[in-house]
């Protein structure tokens, strides 16, 4: 099922700190001497989008050649990765900048694949989801994958929507937010098996970790 995401305004700048250009110690899963977009050449040009691209290459990996993957399903892993790609190249159009639209693309990504392949899923690494949260006033269940790479974030799927929130400084917990999405700021803050989600724009609810999903 798509999702549509809640859009980031320009004034995103702010997120877009953490993927800026910087000297580079990781290599990604491509060869940087060949990049063909701008989405790449951020990549080799950046840490922390480096690492998302190591644990999206692992992932799919994982998804390719695990024992559940069949002729069929490996062809249509195939196309929608071709189809995520064009998708990340075309961040040169986004207003939030190609940095943070990247890193985005990328976070989606992990997560559908989080979220559609158990084989994705078999071995611990620098995701973790999707875990499932039932939230008060909220009809549909929250989709969590955690995306513990260099700059930590969070993708929250619930019915037809999708945001990606940066990790921020919390005295307690996992808290996660920004206030540059359209509608306004939006929050998801983990205490244990237990969480505070505001939508973008929307007053906050309690949720608690559902084990069923």
């Amino acid at each position: 099922m798509s999702v549509k995401p809640f859009f980031l305004t320009a004034t995103a700048m702010v997120a877009l700190a953490a993927f800026s250009h910087g000297a580079m110690a990781l290599d990604p899963s491509f060869d940087c001497a060949k990049a063909q977009s701008s989405a790449e050449e951020a990549v080799c040009s950046s840490d922390a989008l480096a690492a998302l691209d190591l644990e999206l290459a692992r992932l799919y990996e994982a998804a390719s050649g695990g024992p559940n993957m069949d002729a069929e399903g490996l062809a249509t892993l195939k196309a929608t990765q071709r189809g995520w790609i064009k998708g990340r190249d075309a961040c040169w159009t986004s207003d939030m900048g190609v940095p943070l639209c990247t890193a985005n693309e990328y976070a989606f990504r992990i997560s559908e694949l989080r979220q559609g392949y158990a084989d994705a899923r078999a071995e611990e690494g620098a995701s973790l989801g999707p875990v499932p949260y039932r939230c008060e006033g909220l009809e549909d269940t929250i989709s969590a994958t955690f995306v513990n790479t260099l700059e930590p974030m969070v993708v929250l799927r619930w019915g037809e929507n999708a945001v990606v929130l940066p990790q921020v400084v919390a005295a307690s917990g996992g808290k996660y937010a920004s206030d540059a999405w359209y509608g306004g700021p939006a929050l998801f803050w983990t205490k244990g098996r237990e969480a505070q989600f505001a939508a973008p724009g929307g007053s906050e609810t309690s949720c608690q970790q559902d084990d069923i999903g």
